[in-house]
C-alpha cells in the first residue's frame, strides 16, 4: 500500500501545513482518511487525483478533519470533464448519519450527483472488518471526542494505523500492535500537554508499547514543530521516526 500525508497540520492556520488528510492507495482503490481544509487542493499538489477517491473514512467530526468533504463532493459534481458513475463510499463513527445528514441539509443538491453515495455508520468497537480486496480495515475508540476512532489497514506486507486525534489510549495501542507503520498525532510539547492530544513522550510510549517498526508524526501545532521533535520521540522509541510534511509519501 502507498500512503500520502496530504495534510499534516491542525486548526492553527499555516501555509506549509494543511489540515488533516491521509490518502492510502491499496487494493486497487483510493482511500481517504479525514478531509480537513485544503485537502482537495493538497491532493492535487501531492499528485493524487481527488476524483479517483473511492472511499472516505472519518475519525471524528471536528472541522479540521471534515471541512473539505463539502469541497470534494462539490468538485466531483461540477469540476470534472467526465461525470462520475461509480459509487463513493463514506464511513464514519456513530453518530455519523446525523453528521452527514446535516451536511446534506445545508448544501442540498450541490452535494449529490448522478452516482451512488453509500454511507455507513460504524460502532466505535469494530464488530466486523471492512474488506477491500486483500486488505482488511478495522478500528477502535480513540481518546479525543466521544465519537473518535482510529483505523488499521492490514495488507500482505504489514499493517498501517492512523490514530486521528487522541491522547494516550490503550485501545489504540492494542489496535497498533505489531503494525509496520503508525501515523500518529503529536500536537504539543511534553512540557505543555493539552487534554485529548499527544506529546512526543506520549507518542513514543504508544509506539513502543505497540511494537511498531515506523512512527510518523502528524497533526503538528507550531509549539511542537521546532525541529527537535525526532530527538524527543527517540528518547522513548527506538524504531524509525519520521516527521510528516504535506506531500510525504511512503509505502507499507
Amino acid at each position: 500500500m502507498e500512503i500520502t500525508v496530504v495534510g499534516s497540520g491542525t486548526v492553527a492556520p499555516r501555509p506549509e501545513r494543511r489540515q488533516s488528510c491521509v490518502v492510502v492507495e491499496a487494493g486497487g482503490e483510493t482511500l481517504v482518511f479525514d478531509l480537513g481544509a485544503g485537502a482537495v487542493t493538497g491532493m492535487v499538489a501531492a499528485g493524487v487525483d481527488p476524483f479517483a477517491v473511492d472511499r472516505i473514512f472519518f475519525t471524528h467530526f471536528h472541522p479540521d478533519h471534515t471541512l473539505d468533504a463539502v469541497n470534494l463532493l462539490f468538485a466531483m459534481n461540477y469540476g470534472t470533464e467526465e461525470p462520475r458513475t461509480r459509487p463513493l463510499h463514506v464511513t464514519g463513527p456513530e453518530p455519523f448519519e446525523n453528521f452527514w445528514s446535516s451536511i446534506l441539509n445545508v448544501w442540498g443538491e450541490w452535494m449529490t450527483g448522478d452516482y451512488p453515495i453509500l454511507t455507513r455508520e460504524v460502532a466505535h468497537t469494530c464488530d466486523s472488518p471492512i474488506e477491500i480486496d486483500r486488505y482488511g480495515l478495522t478500528w477502535t475508540p480513540a481518546a479525543h471526542r466521544p465519537e473518535s476512532i482510529a483505523y488499521r489497514l492490514d495488507g500482505e506486507n504489514g499493517a498501517f494505523v492512523y490514530t486521528g486525534d487522541t491522547e494516550y489510549s490503550p485501545s489504540v495501542v492494542d489496535l497498533a500492535r505489531d503494525a509496520h507503520t503508525l501515523l500518529i498525532e503529536c500536537s504539543f510539547p511534553d512540557d505543555a500537554p493539552v487534554r485529548g492530544h499527544l506529546t512526543p513522550g506520549g507518542a513514543a510510549r504508544m509506539a513502543s508499547e505497540a511494537g511498531v517498526q515506523r512512527l510518523v508524526l502528524t497533526h503538528l501545532y507550531p509549539a511542537v514543530d521546532d525541529g527537535r521533535l525526532p530527538g524527543a520521540v527517540k528518547r522513548g522509541f527506538d524504531g524509525e521516526v519520521l516527521v510528516a510534511e504535506d506531500g510525504l509519501r511512503f509505502r507499507v
